[in-house]
């Protein structure tokens, strides 16, 4: 067995040091609000195994991330922001950023724009057939 070199290593004292503590704290605040998103994909109509066809990870993982115990990492990240609206906005709020509104979020504005027009101006003809 080799020992590590001198200098290398912090002591142990029996404390654990308080950047580490922030950092867990962190890392959980932000597994919480990938759960939070996933869990309005779920409520839209995805899937544990859409989520998993999205990123390539496994079901326990993917399990783990709808839990709050553990965020995604890197590939799986990409691959959550490329697929799923919910945690892309999540993440730009979080961030500070202003999230860019996707062509499809655009067209299902203009979809429910347009039924309001139509229902106003429907609204507006029975108002004019009654007369005042």
């Amino acid at each position: 067995m080799s020992s590590t070199p001198k200098g290398e290593e912090l002591p142990k004292k029996g404390k654990e040091l308080p950047s580490a503590r922030k950092r867990h704290e962190l890392a959980l605040d932000f597994a919480q609000a990938i759960a939070a998103a996933l869990r309005v994909e779920l409520a839209g109509g995805a899937s544990i195994k859409t989520i998993m066809a999205w990123t390539g990870a496994g079901e326990r993982t993917v399990k783990g991330w709808l839990a709050g115990s553990s965020g995604p990492s890197g590939v799986y990240l990409e691959a959550l922001l490329r697929s799923s609206e919910a945690v892309y906005e999540r993440l730009m709020t979080r961030t500070g950023r202003r999230p860019i509104v996707s062509n499809q979020r655009l067209a299902a504005l203009r979809e429910q724009i347009t039924g309001l027009t139509e229902a106003i101006d429907a609204a507006l003809a029975q108002v004019e057939i009654e007369g005042p």
